[in-house]
């Protein structure tokens, strides 16, 4: 279960935090390799061995299957925005989006009510197991960090990148989760598909 190169103490520090944060695949659908990154990435540094990276290394996001002819539409919506700038709290391209705001109003145009929060559209649709593998095209893709509840959404746009308004794209962009999208990886928590 744990890295080899992790030491016992940390190993002793993994366990302590999954007790404590009471993360379980079956509660939050969390992988346990979501869960694991989370907790080293998130270690003290003198439980990471000299030398190492404090993010397990991780093979790169799979290809996804090709989009259909619906999640290829909600994309090129979502993609239509790309530039408009983050305003916590927006709702409309006029104003800016949050990331929620951002989903709402692109699956709204395809016929598809999300409710507003981010914290409440994960509970919409159908849930898809937190794994890569899993994911199509147009899922929408939650995280949160340990502890927390869920703080981000975006629309998986295949090919291990999002799409999604965030400040860090400083407005609706793209991440690429195989380049640069360490942070969405190691907190990447639920899905769900609503196409």
């Amino acid at each position: 279960m744990f890295p080899r190169s992790l030491p016992q103490v940390g190993a002793i520090a993994v366990l302590s935090s999954l007790s404590i944060s009471g993360c379980t695949t079956a509660t939050l659908g969390v992988s346990p390799e979501t869960v694991l990154a989370t907790v080293i990435a998130n270690l003290p540094p003198t439980t990471v061995p000299a030398g190492s990276s404090r993010t397990p290394s991780r093979s790169r996001i799979p290809e996804s299957s090709t989009a259909s002819s619906r999640e290829a539409s909600l994309l090129r919506t979502a993609d239509s925005y790309t530039g408009v700038k983050y305003v916590w709290g927006g709702n409309s391209p006029s104003e800016g989006f949050d990331c929620s705001g951002f989903t709402k109003y692109v699956f709204a145009r395809h016929g598809i009510t999300l409710p507003r929060t981010s914290r409440e559209q994960a509970r919409t649709g159908t849930p898809v197991a937190a794994d890569f593998r899993a994911l199509r095209p147009g899922d929408l893709m939650f995280f949160a960090e340990p502890g927390q509840s869920i703080s981000h959404v975006a629309i998986y746009a295949g090919n291990g990148r999002i799409v999604h308004s965030s400040t860090t794209t400083r407005g609706v962009g793209y991440t690429d989760l195989n380049d640069g999208g360490d942070w969405f990886v190691a907190y990447f928590v639920a899905a769900r598909r609503v196409l």
